[in-house]
């Protein structure tokens, strides 16, 4: 059942009074060249800062407070991972370090015929194990599963973000990871508010630097 209208206006009104107009009026991602992808960066932004006034609002403690924190955690990493794999994947694709990403080293197996193949398996085996012969090759990565741990390290070595960011980042996405209940268990991870205030204020320094190396390419 919605809330009464005047309480609906109320509750924004309450959540928009002390976000900075530039915050939520645009702006923030103009560096994004895809026009999409600029604007639901912007939209999962505005709604970490909306949600996160709302709770604060109503005073989260608790459990309610831990859902404040994996929701800012969730959206912010969310944000970064979207913009990194942007800059690398659709502005840099071409350059080796990014390309490199995209490549693993992997064995291949000989195809032998069977003439040879029985009696190479008289001489390889190991511990009563059979050997199948191999080469060393390299396999495709698709780029949807890239890890962001690597994905931020390269962002580091082409000079996007600094390492101290990187580290930074690297440390907001594995509390992402780690929302899942089970995982959030078994790491024993501790989610405090200062993690999701954290996740807010690396925005603007990672936007300014992302920005900057950008205009200068």
């Amino acid at each position: 059942m919605p809330m009464p209208e005047q309480l609906q206006h109320d509750v924004i009104n309450y959540a928009e009074r002390d976000l900075p107009l530039n915050e939520v009026n645009g702006g923030l991602f103009d560096f994004i060249s895809d026009a999409h992808l600029a604007g639901r960066l912007m939209e999962e932004f505005k709604s970490a800062r909306y949600l996160y006034k709302i709770l604060e609002g109503l005073s989260a403690k608790d459990w309610l407070q831990r859902a404040q924190v994996r929701i800012q955690v969730l959206l912010y990493a969310s944000i970064y991972e979207a913009v990194l794999h942007h800059v690398l994947f659709d502005r840099l694709r071409s350059d080796p370090r990014v390309e490199k990403l995209m490549k693993f080293d992997r064995l291949i197996k000989i195809s032998v015929p069977q003439a040879k193949q029985a009696a190479l398996d008289k001489h390889l085996s190991h511990d009563g194990k059979k050997i199948v012969p191999t080469y060393e090759g390299v396999g495709a990565n698709d780029e949807t599963k890239v890890r962001f741990d690597a994905k931020a390290k390269c962002a580091a070595e082409i000079g996007i973000i600094t390492e101290t960011l990187c580290a930074e980042l690297i440390e907001i996405y594995e509390a992402r990871n780690a929302i899942h209940l089970h995982a959030e268990i078994k790491k024993n991870l501790q989610y405090e508010l200062a993690l999701s205030h954290r996740a807010y204020r690396r925005m603007l320094p990672f936007r300014d630097q992302v920005r900057d190396f950008l205009a200068r390419t």
